[in-house]
């Protein structure tokens, strides 16, 4: 049986070589940093982002084309959606569902879609909501992430040098405990194939090889 280890400060506990340990942080205790590039020019640059009261407040700055975003702004992946009635037969519903891979391109508020019962098109109005889960993408705005590593297992993806430290403790952990954590910690819903020990070698290099880049680009 595992043996617990003392709490150190603010609750986490202390390390013990060759165990991890999840502390129940999410991803986006490591969101305040995030290695991305440019959607415009592909130039690496950083968004950087504070927690206020109830919400995030995000900026990023270009240094190849100056482009600007701030807070509210989303130029990454969107889901679009809209449903109602079939104005020739009225069969409910007529839906649209799509995915987009950038916001840069203007969504007309309506589009058309066909029904399933009489064949015929209507026009469907819409609405656009951020597709926050189109990873590797930074939470924030949607850019591309600069940290992504392609392995023969899957993708691996990191927001910053803390992201990556603490995924590469997780590869080279030989015992991974929990503190009653359940589906709701980063570690938690990482990807099956990470947490898989005939892939610890695997994940631990790639994760080497992103911690070299990104020293490299400092």
């Amino acid at each position: 049986m595992a043996v617990r280890r003392p709490l150190g400060r603010r609750g986490r506990t202390t390390p013990v070589p060759g165990r991890h340990f999840d502390d129940g942080r999410t991803l986006h205790a490591f969101a305040g940093r995030v290695a991305v590039r440019c959607h415009r020019c592909d130039t690496p640059g950083w968004v950087v982002a504070s927690w206020q009261p109830h919400r995030w407040t995000a900026r990023f700055r270009c240094t190849g084309c100056s482009v600007a975003l701030d807070s509210g702004a989303w130029v990454g992946a969107v889901r679009i959606d809209g449903r109602r009635p079939c104005g020739y037969c009225g069969h409910q519903w007529v839906c649209v569902h799509q995915h987009r891979p950038s916001a840069s391109t203007a969504v007309p508020e309506v589009l058309p879609a066909k029904c399933a019962q009489c064949g015929r098109t209507s026009e469907v109005k819409v609405s656009v909501c951020p597709l926050r889960d189109a990873e590797p993408a930074d939470p924030h705005f949607g850019l591309p992430l600069r940290l992504v590593e392609p392995t023969r297992a899957g993708l691996l993806w990191a927001y910053n040098a803390e992201h990556l430290q603490v995924l590469h403790d997780y590869a080279t952990s030989a015992l991974r405990e929990h503190g009653g954590v359940h589906n709701a910690s980063m570690f938690s819903r990482l990807p099956q194939w990470m947490k898989l020990a005939r892939n610890r070698v695997l994940l631990q290099r790639a994760v080497e090889r992103l911690q070299r880049q990104l020293l490299a680009a400092a």
